[in-house]
């Protein structure tokens, strides 16, 4: 893998920090469609990162799962078990993509969707849990140990990898 494959990982897995430190704020409003979505956010980035890192791009796919499925988790040793777990909730939280982001569907079909805080909150710690998982797939196939902080991994990101960043102003 290269420094590019690295810092595309990281970067979607800043991304992904601010999908997971935005559902507390939602939760905490009682937003639940908007916690699902971040949820999902992190859940798919996370596997973009992962993909990234083993060199497979993807831009848009909201179903990162399935390429997920057949091009990390073989890889992944260890952690295969606990991925193939966590599978379950990554393509739940997929199902809920769409009506959690938009009351309206691109076919004109009217969502609405009544949340069970309690499955909402398991969905949300299934979401952490994955990210830990991948940050610990990334830590084990680069040897380097990442920040569980947003601000953290941020530095990390900047003082390791400016030369492969393309800075907007």
């Amino acid at each position: 893998m290269s420094d590019l494959d690295e810092a595309r990982a990281i970067r979607y897995f800043l991304d992904a920090f601010c999908d997971r430190d935005t559902i507390g704020l939602a939760l905490n409003q009682e937003l639940y469609p908007v916690a699902i979505f971040h949820s999902q956010q992190v859940c798919e980035k996370c596997a973009k990162g992962c993909l990234a890192l083993s060199g497979i791009m993807i831009a848009r796919d909201h179903h990162a799962s399935d390429l997920f499925n057949s091009s990390v988790i073989p890889v992944s040793g260890d952690l295969k078990s606990k991925f193939q777990r966590s599978l379950v909730f990554m393509t739940r939280l997929e199902s809920y993509y769409i009506p959690s982001r938009y009351g309206v569907d691109t076919a004109g079909r009217v969502h609405y969707m009544k949340y069970d805080p309690d499955s909402v909150r398991e969905l949300i710690l299934a979401a952490e849990d994955f990210l830990e998982l991948c940050l610990e797939f990334f830590e084990i196939r680069t040897g380097t140990s990442l920040p569980r902080l947003r601000e953290l991994l941020e530095e990390y990101f900047l003082a390791n990898y400016s030369h492969c960043i393309r800075r907007l102003e």
